[in-house]
């Protein structure tokens, strides 16, 4: 018979999840396995090629090789890794607590749609024509409807920014720099404040 004294108390186990607990990660899992698996091998290309550059870096000037086993452990853990187990908590840190970084996203995103067209351009070339004539006039009616936008924004502003709309495109260019570096040194000094 055990001691009532060791027997862990009902605040430290783990909780038991319930039905819609598991309903709910069972959901997130099956869509994880379709979406993780399109994101994991854009992320195995690129540790590929970023990894055989490095070798061949390290073997002509002679160095250690020992940072290149980070990014491949890294990227073998992110399927698995994004997988839930029900009840259980597999980090200490909250979603929302973590800054979001869009640069990062961007980037990510233009890599996985260049690994997957690249390997549709291989495939098929016919479907490659298809998608990528879809994804230009996408963007071509992307682009129309921002300059439509555009047009009406400048035709509702003040009458003192006709002068603006008048200068030439030599003088426009120019200060639309100013006010990006007016916009970076804003955002610079701000960051030098934290």
């Amino acid at each position: 018979m055990q001691d009532p004294d060791l027997e862990e108390s009902p605040t430290s186990a783990a909780p038991r999840p319930n039905r819609i607990e598991q309903v709910i990660v069972l959901l997130a899992d099956s869509v994880w396995a379709v979406v993780g698996l399109v994101l994991w091998i854009p992320q195995i290309v690129r540790v590929l090629i970023t990894t055989a550059i490095r070798l061949v870096h390290s073997a002509l000037t002679r160095q250690a090789i020992d940072s290149i086993r980070g990014p491949i452990r890294k990227v073998s853990r992110f399927y698995v890794d994004g997988f839930l187990t029900p009840g259980k908590s597999t980090s200490s840190g909250v979603y929302a607590s973590r800054e979001p970084r869009l640069g990062r996203f961007l980037t990510e995103a233009v890599w996985v749609i260049a690994v997957w067209m690249l390997v549709l351009r291989l495939v098929s070339q016919e479907t490659f024509d298809r998608v990528w004539s879809v994804m230009a006039s996408t963007a071509a009616d992307i682009w129309e409807l921002l300059a439509s936008l555009a047009k009406d924004v400048v035709a509702q502003l003040p009458e003192g920014f006709s002068t603006l709309i008048g200068l030439g495109t030599t003088a426009r260019l120019i200060l639309g720099i100013l006010v990006v570096l007016v916009f970076v040194g804003g955002f610079l000094l701000g960051l030098r404040r934290r």
